[in-house]
């Protein structure tokens, strides 16, 4: 079977399960983003990590894209064009992108300690647009792992934030 039907193979067996991110995020190109400076230059109180992309929207999506698919480790599940389904609807909204992806690898120990993580598995990433800034925007890890009290599961944790936020900065 080769590496395309394979993944085409996993994409459609995976899609609904739960996924999360495994590996780091490798072969990463695209310039440097910056931390959103909410609240503090911390993460939100509401468990989302927003980082600022230099470049444009497209440019963004298609680096995060290229950075999954390029990784051995990781699956993209979906990739979810809300402002194309919402023109298809005669509606507007900015450019709005859902990438959706994992690998059980990382994923299926968080469902082992909470099994309630799979409502928030796979593992995702929200590229926007408004008003010519684009932003990389997901769930912290932490804030998951507080949420469905996991708290055996350090190490796996640090993994999927190092990942996140690599693959949302290209870094």
């Amino acid at each position: 079977m080769s590496d395309h039907d394979r993944r085409q193979f996993l994409r459609l067996a995976l899609a609904g399960t739960g996924l999360t991110l495994a590996g780091t995020a490798t072969g990463q190109r695209g310039r440097a983003t910056h931390r959103d400076e909410r609240p503090s230059g911390r993460r939100a109180a509401d468990g989302l990590v927003t980082v600022t992309s230099d470049d444009d929207f497209d440019a963004t999506v298609d680096r995060i894209s290229s950075a999954i698919e390029d990784n051995e480790n990781l699956t993209l599940v979906a990739t979810v064009d809300h402002a194309a389904n919402a023109a298809s609807a005669g509606l507007e909204l900015p450019p709005t992108t859902l990438l959706v992806f994992g690998n059980p690898q990382l994923g299926t120990p968080l469902m082992q300690s909470a099994r309630s993580v799979a409502i928030d598995l796979p593992q995702k990433l929200l590229v926007t647009a408004v008003e010519g800034t684009v932003t990389v925007t997901y769930n912290d890890p932490a804030w998951l792992a507080q949420r469905h009290g996991i708290y055996d599961r350090a190490g796996t944790l640090e993994t999927i934030g190092s990942a996140l936020a690599g693959l949302a900065s290209g870094e």
